[in-house]
């Protein structure tokens, strides 16, 4: 059975166009006035499996917050059928409703009672959510005394304290410092191991691309795209970009005949580098039209959707760059290989400005691939290679 069944589901957000007519409508029961519609979900088909981390994405009014607010019953669909088969807890603003003048101890209990706890689960659960939230001396203190990342650590820690069968989390995982992060993110995919499905909307790309299992793409209530992270994330470059599609080969309107190659120490092209490596990423392309303020970047993803790096020529200092009509133009990047052993792609963006959001002449994701292998290099962990030295001597 799946946790979330949605079929042709729809929802409209209707408005008025002048402060009277809002009178018009209250008087008129809704009858007449409202003169505006806004369409948030239109026509959305989408099922979500027990254990399942799905990610959403999007631009800001693309519809992400709408969904989870018809699954969470907040609002109220329009048309189509929706299903919500199991409990719901949402993570949305951790730290609202609590009382700054009450103490930890005292809102854990009456918050507790919102979030749908029976006054005996809360105080079988307070030293656990306490303890989760590393908040023990604090307990009895005024809320007006913690800081802001301890209540939205007290308020994560109260609103996971019991594994619900459907968990949304909405731009929530920003709580506290890097350690308790980590803390949080092991206890969702806990309750995922354990047959939750978790629904979480964010704009931290990478976040999506480590923590999911599948994300799709909202763009104006629509689904634009679903599938794994990585080509889901892909698919919002391109709609970032102002595409709709990526384009079929290495041309665009303005870039054409795009050759994109990486070059070992030797000067030959290559796909397998050692790390240390120093290498040279070459763009060859023709500018079929006069475009100025040009800008030309460059990323590596790893296999995982990753982003490692990624600059351009504005953030290098060349600012203010025309390309002729007509005329072919190469642009070298120099770097070392300092990231671990594995599969990495490279995207190439031609744009306006400091940002493809500026404006968007190219932009192609994964249009090349490339493997490092460790070589030489002793063990390490983590996703970069920082040489390292060590002396040990006697005092």
């Amino acid at each position: 059975m799946n946790s979330v069944l949605i079929e042709n589901l729809s929802k409209d957000y209707h408005g008025f166009s002048k402060p009277w007519k809002r009178i018009l409508a209250g008087l008129s029961f809704g009858y007449l006035g409202i003169d505006s519609k806004f369409t948030a979900i239109d026509s959305l088909n989408l099922k979500v499996s027990p254990g399942e981390i799905l990610g959403i994405i999007g631009r800001n009014g693309a519809g992400k917050s709408t969904l989870l607010k018809l699954i969470t019953g907040v609002i109220q669909k329009d048309k189509g059928n929706l299903q919500v088969n199991g409990s719901v807890r949402a993570l949305l603003e951790l730290s609202v409703g609590f009382n700054p003048e009450l103490s930890g101890e005292e809102n854990v209990f009456f918050n507790g009672l919102v979030w749908g706890y029976k006054p005996k689960e809360i105080r079988s659960l307070s030293d656990d959510i306490f303890a989760f939230a590393e908040l023990e001396e604090f307990r009895y203190t005024p809320l007006k005394n913690y800081s802001s990342g301890m209540a939205m650590r007290l308020g994560f820690s109260l609103a996971t304290a019991k594994r619900p069968d459907i968990l949304i989390v909405d731009e929530a995982l920003a709580v506290g410092d890097a350690s308790f992060q980590q803390k949080c993110l092991k206890r969702i995919r806990e309750f995922s191991e354990l047959g939750t499905s978790i629904l979480v909307v964010s704009h931290d790309l990478g976040l999506v691309s480590y923590f999911c299992t599948r994300a799709l793409l909202l763009d104006k209530g629509k689904l634009l795209y679903e599938g794994n992270p990585k080509e889901t994330i892909e698919q919002y470059m391109h709609v970032l970009a102002g595409e709709t599609s990526p384009p079929d080969s290495y041309s665009s309107k303005s870039i054409q005949n795009l050759n994109v190659s990486i070059q070992n120490q030797n000067d030959v092209s290559s796909n397998v580098f050692f790390i240390g490596a120093q290498v040279r990423l070459k763009l060859v392309f023709q500018s079929d039209t006069f475009i100025e303020d040009v800008t030309v970047g460059f990323h590596i993803d790893n296999e995982k959707g990753i982003r490692i790096f990624g600059t351009n020529t504005h953030h290098l200092g060349d600012g203010n760059r025309s390309f002729k009509k007509g005329k072919e133009y190469l642009v070298e990047f120099e770097f070392p290989i300092q990231f671990s052993q594995g599969k990495y792609t490279i995207g190439v963006s031609i744009h306006k400005g400091e940002s493809h959001i500026e404006g968007s002449y190219f932009w192609r994701e994964s249009i090349l691939d490339f493997e490092v292998e460790s070589g030489k290099i002793e063990k390490f962990v983590g996703i970069c290679h920082i040489p390292t030295q060590f002396h040990i001597r006697e005092e």
